[in-house]
């Protein structure tokens, strides 16, 4: 059956967010819930499968969910808890290898290829990983075996939710032959119609097509996209110990109400890099690199960075840059929704010493903001212009 191939396992949480709340709490459980944001504007970060019935889906806002459930019941997203989780999965996932990687919050992949003596057969051995995830958590999960992971994260998609899909390595081909290319992890949206416009639907024919006229079209990636249609993926699952460090750190806040009001957009990113200085502080990191994103009111999403040749870790720092982002940007076309702050191009926490005072007194002033808003809250200390425009935004919106 496996000979020689690998066994992937792909191990995708059921509504995960969702499923750790009804857990939680007795009252919840086989009811429609959504998990959100703080805000009368957040978006939907997970539904329960009693919510989907109802069709509302990952990313819709609150409105649009209570007018498809009116009954609909939302909880507010608890990311440390969430995590907490995630941890208790990995400790029980290492239990079969040390092949394990750590996919998204709720995905994971694993190598159990070599752990077969041990554990038994494949087949098997994934029935007692789904056993195990349950007894570490309470939490049902959806896995899928496969000799690779593209294969294996398409399989753990079957029979969500509580599933299990095995595609053996013979079978490949057989399910890859009618199976539409966007079910392929890693073809968006606008790759699939650029296929389309070639006559290339299934994954079958994308296997199939010339490798001259894939690359002529998406040039070096179109290698990648012939081994995709026929089901090759050779990325490794890698040791558990050999994972990288983050690579970014960032977070978004969808405002209140849309604005154009140049000072409150600003006081909102200087909240966002106290946010992100707080999360540096954390990880002793320091950044080159400075991200700005920007929603406008109808959804239109666009980011700007800029890169600087020395190190970043206040939020003074940060807020700075950002306004030179803004500064390039011009004028905002339309209101704006939603604003993210994020730095990358990151190294170990800057040890330089400061010859101004002034700077030395900004840092432990900065660290001070941080270690209180850990204790009480994380914009427990903001600035005092956002009190400012809130009050101005409200007094507008109920007018």
């Amino acid at each position: 059956m496996w000979n020689d191939a690998k066994a992937i396992v792909h191990l995708d949480m059921d509504a995960y967010f969702a499923s750790i709340e009804q857990l939680s709490n007795p009252l919840i459980r086989g009811k429609p819930v959504i998990v959100t944001g703080k805000g009368p504007r957040t978006v939907i970060a997970t539904a329960s499968y009693e919510a989907r019935k109802y069709g509302i889906e990952t990313g819709m806002t609150l409105i649009q969910a209570e007018r498809l459930c009116p009954h609909v019941m939302r909880v507010v997203g608890n990311p440390a808890k969430y995590l907490y989780t995630t941890l208790k999965i990995r400790e029980a996932l290492l239990h079969f290898s040390d092949r394990v990687e750590l996919y998204s919050i709720d995905e994971f992949f694993l190598d159990i290829t070599l752990s077969q003596s041990l554990f038994g057969p494949p087949e098997e051995m994934v029935e007692k990983i789904k056993n195990k995830v349950r007894e570490a958590t309470g939490l049902p999960c959806s896995c899928g075996l496969a000799p690779s992971k593209l294969i294996a994260k398409l399989a753990s998609k079957m029979n969500k939710p509580d599933g299990l899909a095995i595609i053996h390595p013979e079978k490949v081909a057989d399910i890859l032959k009618d199976l539409p290319i966007e079910k392929l992890h890693g073809i968006g949206e606008k790759t699939r119609k650029n296929l389309s416009h070639l006559g290339i639907t299934k994954a079958s024919e994308l296997g199939h097509a010339p490798l001259s006229l894939l690359t002529s079209h998406f040039g070096v990636y179109g290698y990648m996209l012939k081994s995709m249609g026929k089901g090759i993926d050779n990325s490794s699952v890698p040791y558990h110990w050999e994972q990288g460090e983050i690579k970014s750190i960032g977070h978004s806040y969808t405002l209140p109400f849309d604005t154009s009001d140049p000072e409150l957009i600003k006081s909102y990113i200087l909240m966002l890099c106290q946010k992100v200085t707080t999360r540096l502080r954390r990880e002793e990191k320091s950044s080159r690199t400075v991200v700005l994103t920007i929603r406008y009111n109808d959804f239109e999403t666009f980011s700007r960075q800029r890169t600087v040749d020395y190190l970043l870790d206040t939020i003074y720092e940060i807020y700075h840059i950002c306004l030179k982002i803004l500064q390039r940007i011009g004028k905002l076309a339309k209101p704006v929704r939603l604003l993210g702050v994020s730095v990358t191009s990151l190294a170990e926490e800057s040890r330089q010493l400061y010859l101004l005072e002034k700077l030395e007194e900004e840092k432990k002033l900065n660290r001070a903001i941080g270690e209180i808003n850990d204790k009480f809250g994380e914009f427990a200390i903001k600035p005092a212009s956002l009190l400012l425009s809130e009050e101005f935004e409200h007094q507008r919106a109920v007018k």
